[in-house]
């Protein structure tokens, strides 16, 4: 029975050491708990709301002359544009800015959408959508 009552004890003196601990910590997840996303009943992930904010100061960096020469808008594979700033890549056709962070350009369609500035729009000569049109490969129909 002493033994009993020995690991009872124990057992209450570690419950309330990590108790202690974790108030100290003021309650902040754990690495495994921030990566772990709550469900809806349908067992569906529920929609986590979007990151408006970013860093400015991760904005810009050195990019690569080849890389921008070849990278392309990924919803209407036109050109880009870098920005006199050199922190965004833009679409003149439709005013989507894509971030470059710490050098690297963040191709998501997703990204450029949210970044969206109308005031960029402007006409693109016929030369430049020509020039893509004669670079699209021919289908069998053709």
């Amino acid at each position: 029975m002493k033994k009993v009552w020995k690991l009872v004890v124990s057992l209450a003196v570690i419950g309330a050491i990590v108790g202690g601990v974790k108030k100290w910590l003021g309650g902040k997840p754990t690495p495994l708990q921030e990566e772990e996303q709550p469900s809806t009943a349908g067992g569906q992930m529920e929609e986590q709301p979007a990151d408006e904010t970013f860093d400015e100061s991760e904005l810009g960096g050195e990019v690569d002359p080849e890389l921008l020469k070849i990278l392309v808008d990924p919803g209407d594979k036109g050109p880009l544009e870098l920005s006199e700033d050199g922190k965004w890549l833009i679409n003149p056709r439709n005013g989507y800015r894509y971030p470059i962070r710490r050098g690297i350009p963040v191709m998501l369609l997703e990204e450029g959408e949210k970044h969206r500035d109308p005031s960029l729009i402007r006409e693109v000569p016929a030369e430049e959508s020509s020039v893509q049109e004669q670079e699209t490969p021919p289908t069998a129909g053709e």
